[in-house]
Order: structure tokens, then sequence, then C-alpha cells
């Protein structure tokens, strides 16, 4: 069944139970599925065929759920692009995808969409729907579609074109500002057992209340709460962007039980000064997603909400890869990333292709059910990407004594100080420790002598600076080898963010500080 299909047995099964609530709508089950429907028929009445490319550009919003269940009933393919995305990145993917229409907000926040949309059109993008009242002449209106009443013929006509779970139905978009851009194939079954896999081994029931913060077309958003959601018929709240104290708020007016969470966010609201005004009772496991959070974080924050963390470790290129369970002693749940999720296998080799000791760092490749997603219309990426059938990671890793998976960083983020190897999140994870840091990224700088050495940029508490004499000390009481320290030392009051998700941009962090 896919997700499409579990909302239509919910309607059926408990219709007046809550099933999706944003900043605008509360809708029960049997409201989402006349919504989708409704919605299915209009985008087959624009003329767009089965297998035709529709483009997403949208929030976190009750328009984008009932947006992806419309595509799976009308059998159309869902290019999916992050609200972050501006013309540099979207003009490629356009180019690149040729989406007959799309679906965006006019403005949100401080972003003209429609301005970036029509900057970046091409002649086969025909219609352009817009989410919210204000509709200019040239484009449809999302809510007048919603407005409109199928026929017994209709339903006809769209039983015949649905998608099944072989089907793909999403092309997740992870970059476009240069060359050809990313874009990755989804069946449908490959995020849909993720979702059921996360809600086995997360403890999650039809009684739950699931909040997104992150984008739910993406990662443990788009398989635990969309999919998920739907799988169990549990409520599902959306979030159309993240600030920690109405991620708070929000949590405590909804009674969430269940919220993905990156490590910035948890960060942040961690440096909120008190959370008293909250009633955090009903959170039950935060699950952290997109990088690695350091253990002293995910402690600081079961300590303080009272709830348990858990891991989810994924990628969009190739999808679910594995993840802790909601049972698992601490050590595990904060300390690892889990075993790999059910149907997938996963390699650590050495630079010969051998598998590496347990305990030993190696470069990570998987393969299984949930990888199954391939790059569009890019053979070459998707062969170099492949080794004898596993996916390329580009990610180093080990197993510890139970098996589970250490994620250290990926490949090129490695640093090679005079000839040692040096693991960024090793010190990222001591360094988080300090009680002036809120984050920290450390990477390597280039250097004529050492071949590299190592720089911290650091995010310091509000009125709460540190340098680098002190730093140093606090390496040295926490014991981490001398050659592990940072020689440089660079305070900033962010770090950059790649454009499609919510992982540190490392990269540019170079550039910008030592181009």
């Amino acid at each position: 069944m896919t997700a499409a299909d579990f909302c239509d047995r919910n309607a059926q099964e408990f219709g007046a139970r809550e099933a999706l609530v944003d900043r605008r709508r509360r809708l029960t089950w049997s409201q989402v599925k006349l919504l989708s429907d409704r919605l299915a028929l209009s985008l087959v009445q624009l003329g767009l065929q089965r297998d035709a490319k529709i483009l997403a550009q949208l929030p976190n919003c009750a328009e984008l759920f009932l947006t992806r269940l419309a595509c799976e009933k009308a059998g159309i393919c869902l290019v999916t692009v992050t609200p972050t995305f501006r013309l540099a990145e979207l003009t490629p993917i356009i180019r690149f995808t040729r989406p007959e229409a799309a679906i965006i907000p006019k403005v949100h926040g401080k972003v003209n969409y429609l301005d970036l949309l029509q900057a970046a059109r091409t002649e086969d993008l025909r219609s352009v729907v817009l989410i919210g009242d204000d509709v200019p002449a040239g484009t449809l209106s999302f809510e007048e579609m919603l407005a409109s009443a199928p026929g017994g013929e209709d339903s006809k006509r769209l039983q015949d074109r649905r998608y099944t779970i072989l089907d793909v139905c999403q092309i997740a978009t992870t970059s476009g500002s240069t060359g050809i851009p990313k874009c990755v194939e989804v069946p449908l079954y490959t995020r849909l057992l993720t979702g059921w896999i996360h809600l086995k081994r997360f403890g999650v029931s039809a009684e739950d209340r699931l909040a997104a913060a992150t984008s739910i077309v993406t990662g443990t958003a788009d398989a635990l709460v969309y999919n998920g959601g739907c799988a169990v018929g549990a409520a599902v709240i959306l979030m159309d962007h993240f600030a920690p104290a109405e991620c708070c708020s929000l949590m405590a007016a909804e009674r969430v039980t269940v919220m993905p969470l990156v490590p910035t966010m948890i960060a942040r609201i961690l440096a909120m000064p008190d959370f008293t005004p909250y009633d955090l009772h009903a959170l039950r496991v935060i699950v952290n997603h997109g990088s690695s959070l350091p253990r002293v974080q995910g402690e600081e924050i079961e300590n303080k909400l009272g709830c348990r963390i858990v891991q989810a470790y994924g990628s969009v290129d190739c999808g679910g890869i594995s993840a802790t369970c909601w049972t698992d002693p601490q050590e595990v749940r904060l300390g690892t990333l889990g075993q790999p999720l059910d149907g997938n296998e996963i390699r650590i080799i050495d630079s010969d292709d051998r598998e590496v000791p347990l305990g030993e760092v190696g470069k990570l490749l998987v393969r299984g059910l949930h990888t199954d997603a391939r790059f569009l219309n890019n053979p070459e990426l998707d062969a170099g990407r492949r080794v004898n059938s596993y996916f390329d990671l580009q990610e180093l890793g080990k197993r510890d004594k139970d098996g589970n998976i250490v994620l250290m960083g990926r490949e090129h983020d490695l640093i090679i100080r005079g000839g040692q190897n040096i693991f960024p999140a090793d010190v990222e994870a001591v360094l988080t420790q300090h009680p002036k840091i809120v984050e920290v990224a450390v990477v390597g700088i280039p250097d004529a002598e050492m071949g590299e050495r190592v720089c911290a940029c650091v995010v310091c508490g509000e009125g709460k600076p540190v340098d680098l004499i002190e730093i140093k000390s606090f390496l040295e009481s926490k014991g981490l080898a001398r050659f592990k320290w940072p020689e440089r030392m660079e305070i900033v009051t962010s770090l950059p963010r790649v454009a499609s998700g919510y992982k540190i941009d490392k990269k540019k962090l170079r550039e910008d500080f030592f181009p």
C-alpha cells in the first residue's frame, strides 16, 4: 500500500480522527481523502498525462501533504525542491527535469517564489498553481482546485492512473548550483519501508502525534512523518519554519509525542534560557537525523525535556540506512546510529576493498531494499557511486562491539596532519561539551609544513566568548590527544548549511576563511 492507499483506508476506518494540522487547517482523515481526491482530479484536468512531472517548492504545510497524496493518486511524478533553494539551484533543476506545472506560494517569509519561478521557467512549464489567497492573473488557485467536485467517472479515471509502490512518484533534488543537478528517482516502496521500520524501532503507534519541522519531502520527516504517519494513522502536525520558542510552544499546544529534529535545532532549543513556559510532558521521542548529534547534547536534551533521543541515518541520494531503537540503552541511542535497517546490508571497507576489523574506521557502503533510488538520467553518476552493487556513501564509519554503526564524517572532511588522520567528529564531540560553545565545526586548513592543520569554527552562547587558549586547556582536561587540538579558531555567529538540507557546509567554511 502507498501513503495514498493508507490515507483512503484511514478515512474509511476512522475518518473523524484528526489527521493533519498546520497554521491554517485542522483536517480529519476523511477530509484529507476528499481534498487529495479533488486535487488529484484537478491536476489531471490540467492536461497532465500519467508520469508527467510537476514541481513543488513548498514549506511544510497541509498543501504539501495533500499534493504528495494527490500525485500518488493521479500518477504524476513530483519534483520536490526545498524552499531554501534560490535561482542558482532552481534554474538547472527545472531545465533538467522539465516539469509541466508547479505548485508554490507566491511569497513565503521574505522570498517571492513566483518571481523565482518566472525567472527559471522553461516553455514546458505551462501551469503555475499558487497556495494562499494572493493569486495574480496567469496563475491558478490551489484553493479552487480543492473545491472541485469529482463525479463517479472521474474517480474511475483516477483509479486507472494511480501509482503502486513500485512506481517512482518523487524526484528528490539534492543540489543544482553547478553542472548537472543531482536529481534522485525515488521508488515509493523505499520510503514506505523506511517509515515502517522507523515506526517499529521508535515505538510509534496511531495514538502518537507526529510533528515535523524539517521538510516532509526528505529524510526522516518524509519516511516517518509522511509515510509512517499515513501508514499508522497518527496525527501529523507541520511547522512551516523553525524557531526554538515557536517549536516548543507548538509541541506543548499540540501535545506532540514524536518529533524528528536535526542537531542545529536541538542546539538552539538547548540554548533557550527557560523551559518552564512550555508543558512538554507529552513529548516522548526526538528523532535526531541529518548529521551526528554530540552525545553531551543528547544527554542534556533528555534530562531537560524528559524524552528519549533516537537516531536515524539516511541519505537523499540512496535512502534509509540504519537507526537505533527506542528500547536501546542510552550509550547506543546517543553514541551510535544503530543497526542497519531491516532489508539493508552495510560494508565497511579499506582502500583495498577489504572489510575492516570491528572497531576500525573505513568507507561505508550500503545496499538493500531502502536504498533503491537512482540518479535521474545520469548513468555515469550512478555507476560512479556503486561498488559491486553497494552504494558508496562517501562517508567514514566503524562498528562498535555489538555491530552498531558509528559515523566518523565525510571522506573529504578527514584531516591529515603530519601524516596522522584526524576525524573532525572526534574533536567536535569533545568541544561541544564546553559550556560556552553552542555549535562547532572542525575543518582542515592547508599548511606548507604539516599538510593540514586543525581549525575550529565556533558558535558561542550569548555573552560567552571563548578563546583558543581556553579551548586548548579544556581539551587537555578532557584527555584529547594533543595532535588533534585546533591550532586556529574562528568565532562565527552561525554555521553555513548546504542549500538542500540542514548539514553544515564545511566546504563553504573553508572557502570563506581560507580562500
